[in-house]
C-alpha cells in the first residue's frame, strides 16, 4: 500500500516486536510526521505493556514535532482482559504525545472502540475511526475528510469511475445477504462450543473484510477471557484445597499445643458455665482438687453438687455471679494462722461466651505467697534505701555514656545547685558539672579499667558555675547488652579541705612563730641588755662626774640609749598587734597619712636637709587597714631618712601612691646610701641589718614584710649603693 501511494518510510525495527510466535507487531514511520503502527496474531498483558512502552518511545523521536499516530489491528485475533488493562492510548493523559489519533475500525479494533464507546465515552473522545489504511494515511498526511464517499471525493470522479464505484456497492450488498446465514451458523456454533466444550473452545478464523468481523473478533475476546477465567478458577481452586488443608493441620497442632500449654501454666485454670457445671480445666487446678478436697474433677460435673466444696467455695460463686452479669474483677485473698498471713492467693474470674447461647465464666488462681513475701521485703528495702537516699549527705547517681545520668537522689540535686531531678535528667552536657570538662573522660577510662575507685578528689562545678572538691567512690557494672553504668557517691570535702588547708597553714605559721620566737628571744636579750648595760655604765661614770660639760655629754648618751630602747618596745608591740589583730578595712586618705608620717620624724637628725616629694593619683575610694598601713610607711621612710646619704646636694625622699579600684601602688624611693646587692634578699629577715651604722632595730623591714603579706599584699625592692633605694608595695582594696 505505502509503495503504491508512492510514500517515504521506514521500519523502525528496534521498536518492532517479532520474537513472538503467535504476536507481531511493526512500527512504521512514513514522511517523518506520521508513525503507521501495524498489530497481528493474539494479545495478552505481557505483549500489550511491551508495546506501549515501545509506543510511548516511538512518541519520542521527533522531539519538537508532534506525530499523527494510526494504529491497524485489523489482523489481531482477540484483545483479552488482560490485554485490554494495557490500552493506555484511551488514558486522557497519552493524548498529549500525539497530534492526531487514528485507528482502522475494523475488527477487533472495532470492537475495542465500540465497548469504549459504551462504558467509558469520554475516553474514544477525540480518537478518529478510518474504514481504510490507505485512507488513513492521505487524512494523516493531506488532512482529507476520512469518509470514503464524502462529497468532494463523489464530485471527483469521473463517469466510468461513479459506474464502478456503484457495481462495486451491488457486488458488496449480494455478498452481504449471501453470508449472512454463514455468519449466524458460525456464531451459533462457536456459542454451542462454549457451552458443551468450556475452556477447550477454539477461536474462529475470518476474513477481516467479513462484514461481520467485528462479531467474530468480539466472539474470539469472550472465548479468551473465559479460557483466562478458567484457568484462574482452576488455579484459585487448587490454592484453596492446599490452604484449607495446610490450615486445618494448623489448627489441629495448634490445639494440641494450647492444651499442653494450659496443663503446664502455673496458675489453676478452670470454666464453668452459668449452671456451675465444669466446662473445662488445666492439670493444675485438677491436682489441687484430688489432693485438696478428694474430688476428681470432670467436665460436667456441678460444684454445688459436690458436698466436699460446700461452704468452701461460697466465696468463690458470689464471684461467679458477678462475672456471669458481665463484670470482670481481680481478687487478693489472704490466709492467716496465729496472726501471721501464710498464704496470699490472686485471682481473675472474668466472663467468656463459649457461644451464643452458653455464658460462662474463667478463672485464673495464682499462689503468690513467695512472691507477695518477696514483694514485702523489697518494698521494706525500697523504703530504707529511700530514706538513706533522702537523708544521706553523699550524692549518690548512677549513669552511662550514653543514656546521661539515670538516678541521682536529693542531696546530689543539692550539692550541684539544681532545683529537681527531672532539671538534671534533662541536663545535656554532663561535663559541665566537672571544673575540668575532660575530668569525667578521665575518671570513665579509669574507672573501666579499674572496675572500682574510691576517694578520688574532684573539682566539681555547680550549676551557678561556683567550685567545691569533692571525693568520689565509684564502681562500673554492665548489663546483658554489653551497657556500661556507673554507680557511686560523691563526698563534698570543701569545708574539710579548706579546714585542713587552714590547720596546714596555721602549722607553717606556728612553726615560723616558733623559730622567730627563739631568734627573738636570742637577740631581744642582747637588744635590750646592751642599751641597759649602756646606760648602767654611763650612770656609774656620772656618779663621780664633777665636770659638768663632761656629764651632761653622759646623759645625752643616757638619752640615745633610752630612745633605741624606746624604738625598739615599739617594733616589737607592732609585731605582736599584726599578729593577733584581724585585718579591718578603713577607708583611707593617702595624703593624710604620709603627711602624720613625715611629722613623725621630723625632729630626726638632718630631717631638714632632705627633699619630701609627695605624690598622690587617686580618682576612687580606697579601703585597707590603716593602723597596718602606718606601721608600713613609718618604718619605709623612717630607714629613708636614717640612712640618706650626706655627700650629696640634694638628698630626696619621693612618694608616689596610685589607686584603682582593685590596687594601690606605693612607690617609695630615695637617693640613699642604698644596699648592696648581696644583702637584697635578706633585709626582711628578722634582725638583719644591711648597714653597719646600726641605727635600725634590725626588726623593721621584717615588720613591713609581715603586714603586708597579712593584707594580701606585696612588696619589692630595688637598689643601688650610693645611688639610692626603691620599695614598691602593692595593697588590695578592701572595699567590698
Amino acid at each position: 500500500m505505502l509503495n503504491d501511494l508512492n510514500l517515504n518510510f521506514e521500519l523502525l525495527e528496534k521498536l518492532s516486536i517479532a520474537e513472538f510466535q503467535d504476536y507481531k507487531c511493526y512500527y512504521l514511520l512514513i514522511e517523518n510526521s506520521t508513525l503507521y503502527v501495524i498489530i497481528e496474531g493474539a494479545a495478552d498483558g505481557r505483549k500489550s505493556q511491551l508495546f506501549f512502552k515501545n509506543l510511548q518511545q516511538a512518541a519520542q523521536l521527533k522531539k519538537k514535532q508532534k506525530l499523527t499516530f494510526i494504529l491497524d489491528a485489523t489482523q489481531l485475533k482477540n484483545v483479552p482482559s488482560s490485554a485490554r488493562e494495557e490500552i493506555h492510548f484511551f488514558d486522557l493523559t497519552f493524548r498529549k504525545y500525539w497530534s492526531k489519533i487514528l485507528i482502522i475500525n475494523k475488527g477487533v479494533a472495532k470492537v475495542i472502540l465500540d465497548m469504549y464507546a459504551i462504558y467509558k465515552p469520554e475516553h474514544a473522545e477525540g480518537i478518529e475511526k478510518i474504514d481504510k489504511p490507505e485512507i488513513a494515511v492521505e487524512y494523516a498526511l493531506n488532512g482529507r475528510d476520512s469518509g470514503g464517499f464524502s462529497d468532494q471525493y463523489l464530485n471527483s470522479l469521473s463517469k466510468d469511475e461513479l459506474i464502478q464505484v456503484v457495481k462495486k456497492l451491488k457486488e458488496n450488498e449480494s455478498l452481504t445477504k449471501s453470508n449472512g446465514n454463514t455468519s449466524l451458523d458460525k456464531i451459533t456454533e462457536i456459542l454451542t462450543d462454549i457451552t458443551w466444550k468450556k475452556e477447550n473452545t477454539e477461536l474462529l478464523t475470518f476474513n477481516k473484510e467479513d462484514n461481520l468481523s467485528p462479531v467474530y473478533g468480539l466472539l474470539n475476546t469472550i472465548v479468551t477471557d473465559f479460557k483466562d477465567l478458567h484457568k484462574t478458577h482452576q488455579d484459585l481452586k487448587v490454592e484453596f484445597y492446599d490452604k484449607l488443608q495446610f490450615q486445618v493441620g494448623e489448627i489441629l497442632h495448634q490445639e494440641a499445643s494450647l492444651r499442653g500449654i494450659f496443663d503446664s501454666l502455673d496458675s489453676m485454670v478452670w470454666m464453668v458455665d452459668s449452671q456451675f457445671n465444669f466446662l473445662a480445666f488445666n492439670q493444675k487446678f485438677h491436682d489441687h482438687l484430688k489432693a485438696q478436697y478428694g474430688i476428681i474433677p470432670e467436665v460436667g460435673m456441678n460444684i454445688l453438687e459436690q458436698a466436699e466444696l460446700a461452704g468452701v467455695y461460697d466465696k468463690t460463686i458470689h464471684r461467679i455471679n458477678i462475672a456471669l452479669n458481665g463484670k470482670e474483677e481481680n481478687y487478693r485473698d489472704f490466709y492467716s494462722e496465729e496472726g501471721k498471713v501464710v498464704k496470699v492467693v490472686d485471682s481473675k474470674i472474668f466472663p467468656v461466651e463459649v457461644n451464643k447461647d452458653t455464658p460462662a465464666v474463667a478463672c485464673l488462681t495464682n499462689d503468690i505467697t513467695e512472691r507477695f513475701e518477696e514483694s514485702e521485703r523489697i518494698k521494706s528495702n525500697e523504703h530504707i534505701i529511700a530514706s538513706v537516699n533522702k537523708n544521706i549527705s553523699e550524692a549518690i547517681y548512677r549513669s552511662s555514656h550514653d543514656k546521661g545520668l539515670i538516678f541521682v537522689n536529693e542531696a546530689f540535686v543539692q550539692m550541684f545547685g539544681f532545683k529537681s531531678k527531672e532539671e538534671l535528667y534533662n541536663h545535656s552536657n554532663l561535663n559541665s558539672i566537672y571544673a575540668n570538662p575532660d575530668d569525667r573522660e578521665r575518671l570513665g577510662k579509669l574507672l573501666i579499667k579499674e572496675k572500682e575507685v574510691t576517694n578520688v578528689e574532684v573539682k566539681f562545678r555547680k550549676k551557678n558555675g561556683d567550685t567545691f572538691t569533692g571525693l568520689i567512690s565509684s564502681m562500673v557494672s554492665e548489663d546483658e547488652e554489653g551497657i556500661k553504668y556507673f554507680d557511686g557517691a560523691i563526698r563534698d570535702v570543701t569545708a574539710m579541705k579548706s579546714a585542713q588547708e587552714k590547720l596546714k597553714r596555721q602549722n607553717r605559721e606556728l612553726k615560723k612563730l616558733n623559730t622567730e620566737l627563739d631568734s627573738f628571744v636570742y637577740s631581744a636579750s642582747h637588744d635590750l641588755k646592751a642599751p641597759l648595760s649602756s646606760i648602767k655604765g654611763l650612770i656609774n661614770l656620772a656618779k663621780n662626774e664633777t665636770d659638768k660639760e663632761q656629764l651632761a655629754h653622759y646623759l645625752h648618751l643616757v638619752d640615745q640609749s633610752i630612745n633605741k630602747l624606746d624604738a625598739f618596745i615599739k617594733d616589737i608591740v607592732d609585731l605582736s598587734r599584726n599578729a593577733r589583730q584581724e585585718v579591718q578595712a578603713d577607708l583611707i586618705n593617702f595624703n593624710e597619712i604620709v603627711q602624720e608620717t613625715f611629722e613623725n620624724y621630723q625632729y630626726l637628725e638632718n630631717f631638714d636637709k632632705i627633699d619630701k616629694i609627695i605624690k598622690v593619683e587617686s580618682t576612687v575610694e580606697f579601703y585597707s587597714d590603716k593602723r597596718r598601713l602606718k606601721v608600713v610607711l613609718n618604718n619605709i621612710i623612717s630607714n629613708a631618712i636614717r640612712y640618706f646619704n650626706p655627700f650629696i646636694d640634694n638628698p630626696f625622699v619621693k612618694i608616689r601612691i596610685i589607686t584603682d579600684a582593685e590596687k594601690a601602688l606605693i612607690i617609695i624611693s630615695d637617693n640613699g646610701l642604698g644596699i648592696e646587692n648581696e644583702y637584697l634578699d635578706k633585709i626582711f629577715d628578722m634582725f638583719f641589718r644591711a648597714s653597719n651604722l646600726g641605727k635600725g632595730t634590725g626588726i623593721g623591714l621584717y615588720i613591713v614584710k609581715e603586714t603586708i603579706q597579712k593584707v594580701k599584699g606585696e612588696i619589692q625592692v630595688e637598689s643601688e649603693v650610693e645611688k639610692g633605694t626603691t620599695f614598691s608595695v602593692t595593697l588590695p582594696n578592701l572595699k567590698d
